[in-house]
């Protein structure tokens, strides 16, 4: 779900944020900005290359995307050398780029390295780095079907997954199955947004403080209900997230500031780990169930 939520916060980011730092409006710097999510067990994923425009401009991507770069993505081996390459070519849509491989898996556990040459200038390069979080289970889940914000929850019994230096953090998200015939829960529906915008959703991050570690090394985890949009069938997600995700969310929610807005001229630092340009190349893994919430109506 990450692949569609992410890219609407950071479509609103990089139509004002001309760099990784407060700046005035009179500052403003042209940045490329690229986008890519890979998911442990999944094939490649494509990249979107475009760059930022002032505020004073309506951001529409086709607009802005990037023609004829040169992207691959590059698995890294042991000894730190390059295990796989795997190069990309523009589809046919302006700035969106596939890759040649359609068969490969993303490895859980593994580095891997996004490099974009070809740009406007022979010198300038994109170039970010990850870890893919190592991939974990679904033991239970304690039910299948419940009414929005009751004392029973959806609660995951996972194993745990690994990230190398730092505890799990988890993003929950939910997928609406079945939106044309259930309405929307309360606190979306209370939002400006259109309901199609609300199909897929997350949560906030999930850390250590927001789950239980069993003796059994398994973890409880409570779905959080913000994560829900729609009653009906839903498929909710959770996933274990790199710290590429991790800062890109923990610098967001600290300038948004618990919901209070800031003015563009006074943006903070946002995490983007990309070097070249700004942007996100995310990695994570996760499991999924489908599920039922009733209105209790």
């Amino acid at each position: 779900m990450l692949n569609k939520t992410l890219p609407y916060l950071l479509l609103l980011l990089i139509v004002i944020i001309p760099a990784c730092e407060v700046y005035k409006q009179d500052d403003y710097v042209e940045q490329y900005v690229v986008e890519a999510f890979i998911t442990a067990g999944e094939t490649l994923p494509e990249v979107r290359l475009s760059r930022t425009i002032p505020l004073s401009q309506t951001y529409v991507f086709e607009a802005v995307a990037i023609s004829g770069a040169d992207i691959v993505i590059r698995l890294t081996g042991e000894n730190g050398s390059p295990a796989a390459e795997y190069t990309y070519t523009e589809s046919s849509l302006r700035g969106v780029y596939i890759p040649d491989d359609r068969d490969s898996r993303i490895l859980s556990g593994r580095a891997y390295t996004l490099e974009v040459t070809g740009l406007d200038r022979p010198e300038d390069r994109i170039t970010a780095s990850t870890i893919v979080p190592q991939q974990f289970e679904i033991v239970s889940l304690n039910v299948g079907e419940t009414v929005y914000q009751s004392d029973i929850q959806f609660e995951f019994k996972l194993t745990r997954s690994f990230f190398p230096g730092r505890q799990n953090i988890f993003v929950a998200s939910s997928t609406a199955l079945d939106p044309n015939n259930f309405p929307l829960t309360p606190f979306w529906a209370d939002r400006d947004g259109k309901p199609e915008e609300y199909i897929q959703v997350s949560s906030g991050l999930i850390n250590e403080g927001n789950y239980t570690v069993n003796d059994d090394d398994t973890i409880d985890l409570r779905y959080p209900w913000i994560g829900i949009a729609y009653y009906g069938p839903n498929r909710l997600t959770i996933y274990a997230v790199d710290d590429n995700i991790f800062d890109y969310y923990r610098s967001l929610q600290t300038q948004q500031g618990g919901g209070g807005t800031i003015s563009p001229g006074q943006i903070e630092n946002v995490l983007w780990n990309v070097e070249g340009g700004i942007g996100l190349f995310g990695a994570r893994a996760g499991v999924s169930a489908d599920v039922v919430v009733n209105s209790g109506f």
